[in-house]
């Protein structure tokens, strides 16, 4: 994979709820961070996907990153994160601000988290995909971050889960665009079929290929509520075959089809 920075947004439309102020994502890439704590004026959220890091800030916290950290920190406190020296990692990240997200308690604290389970990061880059045409589409993106935020509170009651099992359900609901072979996220996660099959659905309470059907369905249901994209663009970004595909799937799921729930 090629190293490259894609900034997706870079001073977005200031709104009453907030504003977006950067967002993007670092591919395969070395990180420019200062070694320094450093303090920034908004919310700073990087999501690692690829690669290992660190992370340090003025509570007295050093510790070491891997994938699936989701990293929060507020405004105003002395921080700092990133590879060693030489070392590189994929990350999504947002610098966001605003009234909004001052009425999410769990943002006031900062640091490194491993929700469990993972939301989902084909989500958040379809939010964050491009800025936003008008003021009412800009509020409309802001909503749907605090949504997706909202998936990171660790504070809220966790089933006990195996890492192995965590590391599979972000493998799970990473890419849900692409088709996944359950038998290759089993042997990821040095287990056989029928063992990773048996764990996770104890620990989980679905199996493997629930599990990321019903995470593709509640993706929908986010893009629906929160965003103007179209059934099909939705269809389209969630790897249905189309959008009366996704209307079945939905109506199965939900009760309603997507068009009413979007009305109501």
């Amino acid at each position: 994979m090629a190293e490259r920075t894609v900034v997706a947004i870079s001073d977005g439309r200031v709104t009453r709820l907030g504003q977006i102020v950067l967002a993007g994502e670092l591919v395969d890439d070395e990180p420019i961070m200062p070694s320094t704590l450093r303090v920034m004026d908004a919310y700073v959220l990087s999501v690692l996907i690829g690669g290992e890091g660190n992370y340090r800030d003025a509570d007295g916290r050093d510790e070491r990153i891997t994938p699936g950290a989701h990293t929060i920190v507020p405004p105003g406190f002395p921080h700092t994160y990133g590879t060693d020296a030489g070392e590189r990692w994929t990350e999504l990240f947002v610098v966001f601000t605003g009234p909004l997200f001052d009425s999410l308690a769990h943002l006031a604290g900062a640091g490194p988290r491993y929700p469990v389970p993972p939301p989902s990061i084909e989500a958040l880059r379809t939010v964050l995909r491009s800025p936003p045409r008008t003021r009412r589409v800009a509020e409309h993106q802001l909503l749907a971050l605090a949504d997706w935020l909202i998936d990171t509170d660790d504070t809220a009651d966790s089933p006990d889960v195996s890492m192995e099992i965590v590391d599979a359900m972000g493998r799970l609901a990473d890419d849900l665009t692409a088709s996944t072979d359950l038998a290759t996220v089993a042997a990821e996660s040095g287990l056989s079929y029928d063992t990773f099959r048996r764990r996770f659905t104890e620990q989980v309470g679905q199996t493997p290929a629930a599990y990321r059907s019903v995470r593709r369905l509640q993706a929908a249901a986010t893009l629906l509520r929160l965003t103007d994209l179209t059934h099909r663009e939705i269809a389209r970004t969630l790897g249905f075959a189309d959008e009366f595909h996704l209307s079945r799937r939905f109506r199965s799921h939900f009760g309603v089809s997507p068009r009413a729930y979007r009305r109501s």
